[in-house]
Protein backbone atom coordinates (compact mmCIF):
# COMPACT_ATOMS: atom_id res chain seq x y z
CA UNK A 1 0.00 0.00 0.00
CA UNK A 2 2.88 2.43 0.84
CA UNK A 3 4.35 1.86 -2.61
CA UNK A 4 1.06 2.70 -4.35
CA UNK A 5 0.71 5.93 -2.36
CA UNK A 6 4.28 6.94 -3.21
CA UNK A 7 3.51 6.30 -6.88
CA UNK A 8 0.44 8.53 -6.64
CA UNK A 9 2.75 11.18 -5.17
CA UNK A 10 4.91 11.05 -8.31
CA UNK A 11 7.49 8.31 -7.77
CA UNK A 12 7.91 5.62 -10.41
CA UNK A 13 7.47 1.98 -9.43
CA UNK A 14 11.15 1.13 -8.94
CA UNK A 15 11.90 4.50 -7.32
CA UNK A 16 9.22 3.80 -4.71
CA UNK A 17 10.52 0.27 -4.05
CA UNK A 18 14.12 1.47 -3.60
CA UNK A 19 13.14 4.47 -1.45
CA UNK A 20 11.12 2.24 0.90
CA UNK A 21 14.00 -0.24 1.14
CA UNK A 22 16.43 2.59 1.94
CA UNK A 23 14.14 3.75 4.75
CA UNK A 24 14.20 0.24 6.22
CA UNK A 25 17.96 -0.28 5.85
CA UNK A 26 19.00 3.23 7.00
CA UNK A 27 22.16 3.02 4.87
CA UNK A 28 22.94 0.58 2.07
CA UNK A 29 25.10 0.11 -1.02
CA UNK A 30 23.70 -0.51 -4.49
CA UNK A 31 24.68 -4.19 -4.60
CA UNK A 32 22.73 -4.98 -1.45
CA UNK A 33 19.78 -2.90 -2.67
CA UNK A 34 19.72 -4.94 -5.87
CA UNK A 35 19.53 -8.17 -3.85
CA UNK A 36 16.87 -6.87 -1.46
CA UNK A 37 14.65 -5.41 -4.18
CA UNK A 38 15.41 -8.02 -6.87
CA UNK A 39 16.08 -5.18 -9.30
CA UNK A 40 19.11 -5.29 -11.62
CA UNK A 41 22.08 -3.40 -10.16
CA UNK A 42 22.46 -1.14 -13.22
CA UNK A 43 18.78 -0.18 -12.86
CA UNK A 44 19.24 0.40 -9.13
CA UNK A 45 22.02 2.90 -9.89
CA UNK A 46 19.79 4.75 -12.37
CA UNK A 47 16.87 4.91 -9.94
CA UNK A 48 19.17 6.08 -7.13
CA UNK A 49 20.33 8.92 -9.39
CA UNK A 50 16.69 9.85 -9.97
CA UNK A 51 15.96 9.79 -6.23
CA UNK A 52 18.97 12.00 -5.55
CA UNK A 53 17.84 14.50 -8.20
CA UNK A 54 14.50 14.67 -6.41
CA UNK A 55 16.24 15.16 -3.07
CA UNK A 56 14.96 11.85 -1.72
CA UNK A 57 18.34 10.15 -1.35
CA UNK A 58 21.99 10.98 -0.71
CA UNK A 59 25.22 9.02 -0.29
CA UNK A 60 28.42 8.85 1.74
CA UNK A 61 31.77 7.29 0.81
CA UNK A 62 33.06 4.47 3.03
CA UNK A 63 36.09 2.38 2.09
CA UNK A 64 35.91 3.77 -1.45
CA UNK A 65 32.29 2.61 -1.81
CA UNK A 66 29.07 4.60 -2.04
CA UNK A 67 26.49 3.96 0.66
CA UNK A 68 23.05 5.46 0.09
CA UNK A 69 20.50 6.73 2.56
CA UNK A 70 16.93 7.95 2.22
CA UNK A 71 15.95 11.54 2.90
CA UNK A 72 13.52 12.09 5.77
CA UNK A 73 9.94 11.36 4.55
CA UNK A 74 8.89 14.99 5.15
CA UNK A 75 10.77 15.71 1.91
CA UNK A 76 7.83 14.12 0.05
CA UNK A 77 5.50 16.81 1.38
CA UNK A 78 7.98 19.49 0.35
CA UNK A 79 8.09 18.06 -3.19
CA UNK A 80 4.29 18.02 -3.42
CA UNK A 81 4.09 21.59 -2.06
CA UNK A 82 6.57 22.73 -4.72
CA UNK A 83 4.49 21.08 -7.46
CA UNK A 84 1.38 22.72 -6.06
CA UNK A 85 3.04 26.15 -6.10
CA UNK A 86 4.10 25.66 -9.73
CA UNK A 87 0.54 24.73 -10.74
CA UNK A 88 -0.87 27.70 -8.83
CA UNK A 89 1.51 30.00 -10.69
CA UNK A 90 0.10 28.98 -14.07
CA UNK A 91 -3.49 28.45 -12.90
CA UNK A 92 -4.76 31.84 -14.19
CA UNK A 93 -3.47 31.00 -17.68
CA UNK A 94 -5.02 27.54 -17.53
CA UNK A 95 -8.36 29.01 -16.49
CA UNK A 96 -8.25 31.50 -19.36
CA UNK A 97 -7.66 28.64 -21.78
CA UNK A 98 -10.55 26.70 -20.28
CA UNK A 99 -12.94 29.64 -20.52
CA UNK A 100 -11.99 30.19 -24.14
CA UNK A 101 -13.36 26.75 -25.03
CA UNK A 102 -17.05 26.28 -25.69
CA UNK A 103 -18.26 24.23 -22.68
CA UNK A 104 -19.68 20.77 -23.23
CA UNK A 105 -23.23 20.06 -22.12
CA UNK A 106 -22.37 16.41 -21.47
CA UNK A 107 -19.21 15.17 -19.79
CA UNK A 108 -18.09 11.63 -18.96
CA UNK A 109 -15.70 10.82 -16.13
CA UNK A 110 -14.13 7.38 -15.81
CA UNK A 111 -12.05 5.62 -13.16
CA UNK A 112 -10.91 6.85 -9.76
CA UNK A 113 -9.35 10.10 -10.97
CA UNK A 114 -12.46 10.89 -13.02
CA UNK A 115 -14.71 10.34 -10.00
CA UNK A 116 -12.49 12.62 -7.91
CA UNK A 117 -12.74 15.32 -10.61
CA UNK A 118 -16.53 14.99 -10.51
CA UNK A 119 -16.63 15.35 -6.70
CA UNK A 120 -14.44 18.43 -7.01
CA UNK A 121 -16.95 19.85 -9.52
CA UNK A 122 -19.66 19.58 -6.86
CA UNK A 123 -17.46 21.60 -4.52
CA UNK A 124 -16.58 24.16 -7.21
CA UNK A 125 -20.24 24.68 -8.10
CA UNK A 126 -20.86 26.40 -4.72
CA UNK A 127 -24.28 24.76 -4.58
CA UNK A 128 -25.88 24.79 -1.15
CA UNK A 129 -28.04 21.68 -1.55
CA UNK A 130 -27.46 18.40 -3.33
CA UNK A 131 -30.18 15.84 -3.98
CA UNK A 132 -29.53 12.19 -4.82
CA UNK A 133 -31.51 9.00 -5.16
CA UNK A 134 -30.32 5.44 -5.44
CA UNK A 135 -27.42 6.29 -3.11
CA UNK A 136 -25.27 3.17 -2.64
CA UNK A 137 -22.53 4.32 -0.27
CA UNK A 138 -19.98 2.67 -2.57
CA UNK A 139 -17.85 5.84 -2.62
CA UNK A 140 -16.82 5.09 0.98
CA UNK A 141 -15.33 1.80 -0.23
CA UNK A 142 -14.05 2.74 -3.69
CA UNK A 143 -12.46 5.99 -2.47
CA UNK A 144 -11.91 4.97 1.14
CA UNK A 145 -9.02 7.45 1.57
CA UNK A 146 -10.23 10.31 -0.62
CA UNK A 147 -14.00 10.44 -0.11
CA UNK A 148 -13.96 11.24 3.64
CA UNK A 149 -11.82 14.29 2.77
CA UNK A 150 -14.41 15.40 0.22
CA UNK A 151 -17.15 14.97 2.85
CA UNK A 152 -15.24 17.26 5.21
CA UNK A 153 -14.79 19.84 2.44
CA UNK A 154 -18.52 19.71 1.67
CA UNK A 155 -19.32 20.25 5.35
CA UNK A 156 -16.93 23.21 5.54
CA UNK A 157 -18.53 24.72 2.42
CA UNK A 158 -21.96 24.48 4.04
CA UNK A 159 -23.31 21.95 1.55
CA UNK A 160 -26.45 20.16 2.69
CA UNK A 161 -27.68 16.93 1.14
CA UNK A 162 -30.89 14.95 0.92
CA UNK A 163 -30.52 11.30 0.02
CA UNK A 164 -33.03 8.69 -1.03
CA UNK A 165 -30.69 5.81 -0.34
CA UNK A 166 -30.54 2.06 -0.69
CA UNK A 167 -31.11 0.36 2.65
CA UNK A 168 -27.78 -1.43 2.20
CA UNK A 169 -25.96 1.93 2.30
CA UNK A 170 -27.01 2.69 5.87
CA UNK A 171 -23.78 1.27 7.32
CA UNK A 172 -21.83 3.91 5.35
CA UNK A 173 -24.18 6.87 5.72
CA UNK A 174 -25.08 6.66 9.41
CA UNK A 175 -21.92 8.57 10.33
CA UNK A 176 -22.81 11.65 8.26
CA UNK A 177 -23.68 14.76 10.34
CA UNK A 178 -27.45 14.96 10.83
CA UNK A 179 -27.47 18.76 10.48
CA UNK A 180 -25.99 18.45 6.97
CA UNK A 181 -27.44 15.19 5.69
CA UNK A 182 -31.11 14.20 5.67
CA UNK A 183 -31.55 10.59 4.59
CA UNK A 184 -34.53 8.40 3.77
CA UNK A 185 -34.13 4.78 2.78
CA UNK A 186 -35.87 3.26 -0.20
CA UNK A 187 -37.74 -0.05 0.04
CA UNK A 188 -35.39 -2.85 -0.98
CA UNK A 189 -37.32 -3.63 -4.17
CA UNK A 190 -36.52 -0.08 -5.41
CA UNK A 191 -32.79 -0.13 -4.67
CA UNK A 192 -30.39 0.69 -7.50
CA UNK A 193 -26.73 0.12 -8.33
CA UNK A 194 -26.64 3.50 -10.08
CA UNK A 195 -26.96 6.83 -8.25
CA UNK A 196 -28.60 9.94 -9.70
CA UNK A 197 -27.22 13.21 -8.30
CA UNK A 198 -28.90 16.59 -8.78
CA UNK A 199 -27.14 19.90 -8.18
CA UNK A 200 -26.39 23.30 -9.75
CA UNK A 201 -28.42 22.80 -12.97
CA UNK A 202 -26.70 19.43 -13.45
CA UNK A 203 -27.74 15.80 -13.42
CA UNK A 204 -25.12 13.13 -12.78
CA UNK A 205 -25.55 9.41 -13.38
CA UNK A 206 -22.93 7.67 -11.26
CA UNK A 207 -21.87 4.01 -11.31
CA UNK A 208 -19.36 2.79 -8.74
CA UNK A 209 -19.77 -0.89 -9.51
CA UNK A 210 -16.46 -2.73 -9.96
CA UNK A 211 -15.27 -2.80 -13.58
CA UNK A 212 -17.91 -0.17 -14.37
CA UNK A 213 -16.76 3.09 -12.77
CA UNK A 214 -18.10 6.22 -14.45
CA UNK A 215 -20.14 9.40 -14.13
CA UNK A 216 -22.20 10.92 -16.93
CA UNK A 217 -22.74 14.61 -16.16
CA UNK A 218 -25.43 16.56 -18.02
CA UNK A 219 -25.86 20.30 -17.61
CA UNK A 220 -29.34 21.44 -18.62
CA UNK A 221 -31.71 23.71 -16.68
CA UNK A 222 -34.92 22.02 -17.84
CA UNK A 223 -33.59 18.56 -17.06
CA UNK A 224 -32.42 19.81 -13.66
CA UNK A 225 -35.88 21.17 -12.83
CA UNK A 226 -37.58 17.99 -14.02
CA UNK A 227 -35.37 15.69 -11.95
CA UNK A 228 -35.68 18.01 -8.95
CA UNK A 229 -39.45 17.68 -9.19
CA UNK A 230 -39.18 13.88 -9.43
CA UNK A 231 -37.00 13.88 -6.35
CA UNK A 232 -39.40 16.08 -4.34
CA UNK A 233 -42.30 13.78 -5.26
CA UNK A 234 -40.39 10.70 -4.10
CA UNK A 235 -39.14 12.48 -0.99
CA UNK A 236 -42.74 13.12 0.11
CA UNK A 237 -43.92 9.54 -0.35
CA UNK A 238 -40.92 7.68 1.08
CA UNK A 239 -41.07 7.12 4.82
CA UNK A 240 -38.12 8.02 7.03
Amino acid sequence: MDKEILQEAGLRDKEAIIYLELLKEKICNASKLAKLTKIQRTTVYLELENLMRKGLASYVIKNSKRYYQAAFPDKLIEILDTKKQKIQAILPDLKNLHHSIEPFKIEIFEGKEGIKTFYQDILNSNTKELLAFGVTGNAFEYLKFEFPHFVKKYEKAGLKVRYLANKSSEKFLKGLPKDKARIKYLPEQYSSEVTTIIYANKIAIQSLVKENIFVILIEDERLFKGYSNYFEFMWKIVEK
